[in-house]
């Protein structure tokens, strides 16, 4: 399954790129140039945490028209807690995703967007003292994921914008049942991140 929606995102973002080269830069809702980077800070949930974390990271932003964007991130997302009786495991991220924007350039100053994208995840679990005494060590594996979302981006200028949005992960539920005793990694995401266009 993984490997059909890589396929079919392959072929849109290629047919997004090619469509997209030919709008200018003025038909651009606010941005004047289109490569941009910037920090992103956000909050996670999934669904059998015990509770949410906060996260970090950076992403850079490809923006050729007005209405197709292309983004890529990397991030950090510590410390969320799964039960187990009365142990836990903690969990770390570091997500890296390639993501389709689709901008709906309402005005200047403000760019709503629809986004989806895949994911490559690699995670830490770090289980509880109970857990250590049992024989259980850290452990680490590789998992990927999609996801979509939606959010807006408000320039501030032509070369600094804030996003905001929020996404929905589907972290490969069928191979982390195997792996972590049922536990359920799709979550809820929101971020804001300050873009800076070159």
């Amino acid at each position: 399954m993984i490997q059909r929606i890589l396929v079919i995102l392959t072929v849109i973002i290629s047919t997004a790129v090619f469509t997209a080269s030919a709008q200018s830069a003025a038909d651009r809702a606010g941005i004047s140039n289109t490569l941009g980077f910037g920090p992103r800070l956000g909050y996670y949930s999934a669904q059998d945490a015990d509770q949410g974390s906060f996260y970090y990271g950076i992403q850079a932003r490809f923006r050729p028209g007005a209405i197709v964007g292309i983004e890529a991130a990397i991030e950090y997302r510590p410390g969320q807690e799964f039960g187990f009786g009365d142990s836990t495991v903690e969990t770390s991220f570091v997500p890296v995703t390639l993501s389709l924007l689709l901008f709906a350039p309402v005005s200047e100053y403000f760019a709503p967007y629809g986004v989806a994208g895949l994911g490559a995840y690699f995670t830490k679990y770090s289980p509880s003292d109970v857990l250590e005494d049992l024989g259980f060590e850290s452990d680490s594996d590789f998992n990927l994921g999609y996801h979509i979302g939606f959010g807006a981006e408000v320039p501030f200028s032509g070369n600094i914008a804030l996003s905001i949005d929020y996404r929905y992960i589907f972290l490969n539920p069928d191979e982390n049942e195997e792996s972590f005793e049922g536990a359920n990694f799709n979550g809820n995401t929101i971020s804001a991140s300050l873009m800076f266009y070159f």
